[in-house]
């Protein structure tokens, strides 16, 4: 089954030049030219990956990508912003609010489809293919096939990317893994990764763990890992 994208993009070029190369490579692809636009699109429409700009006339990227991931029904859809802001402030904040990855313009499409392939791949991983036991741990109870963290009962949104690395952690406790283990374990190993992705990641997790957030313990210099 064809794999559906949604491009959201002011600049019409931008949005023919994604659309024309996504379609050559077998993607059926929506272009919307603001998120009000793009989001009557998902009225009828449920994407498997999100390709957003920034700024935008109206409401921005970051606005846009949080309402996605404060949604239930869509929150768990992959999403790639593409941007002229090449600050490693806002590739960060891209990345807090729940981005997957992010890419600046001008952009390669040739890296740009390597990177839809790896998050669509990883994305659509079926459950049977992973593990689905529920993991625990005092307090900390994450459930990846229903996509689900609890701490200390009370229910915590994590994007596919936490999810992703807190499973890691759980299913190898006392492992230690450097920031390249994480980036091939959880997102593929053709993806390219701005610099302190993992780490933004590590501290949004121990954030949302709160009283627990010492379970996930730095090993300066060499990476993280699971403390039993």
């Amino acid at each position: 089954m064809k794999k559906t994208i949604f491009v959201i993009d002011d600049e019409k070029d931008i949005r023919e030049i994604l659309k024309v190369n996504l379609v050559s490579e077998g993607y059926t692809v929506t272009a919307f030219s603001s998120a009000a636009e793009a989001a009557k699109g998902f009225e009828s429409e449920k994407p498997d990956l999100i390709i957003l700009d920034i700024m935008m006339e109206g409401k921005d990227g970051f606005e846009f990508c949080r309402e996605i991931r404060s949604n239930d029904k869509f929150k768990s859809i992959p999403v790639i912003f593409l941007s002229a802001k090449s600050e490693e402030f806002d590739k960060v904040l891209g990345l807090e609010l729940g981005g997957d990855d992010y890419m600046t313009k001008p952009f390669s499409i040739k890296e740009l489809r390597s990177r839809i392939k790896a998050i669509l791949r990883r994305a659509g991983d079926s459950p049977e293919d992973k593990k689905t036991a529920i993991l625990k741990y005092k307090g900390v109870e994450l459930n990846p096939e229903q996509y689900s963290l609890k701490v200390d009962s009370e229910e915590i949104k994590l994007t596919k990317t936490e999810l992703n690395i807190l499973s890691l952690f759980m299913e190898n406790p006392g492992k230690i893994f450097t920031r390249d283990n994480i980036i091939n374990s959880v997102r593929g190993h053709d993806v390219f990764v701005v610099d302190r992705t993992i780490d933004v990641h590590i501290m949004n997790l121990r954030k949302k763990l709160g009283d627990y957030k010492n379970i996930i313990t730095t090993f300066s210099g060499v990476g993280y890992g699971f403390k039993e």
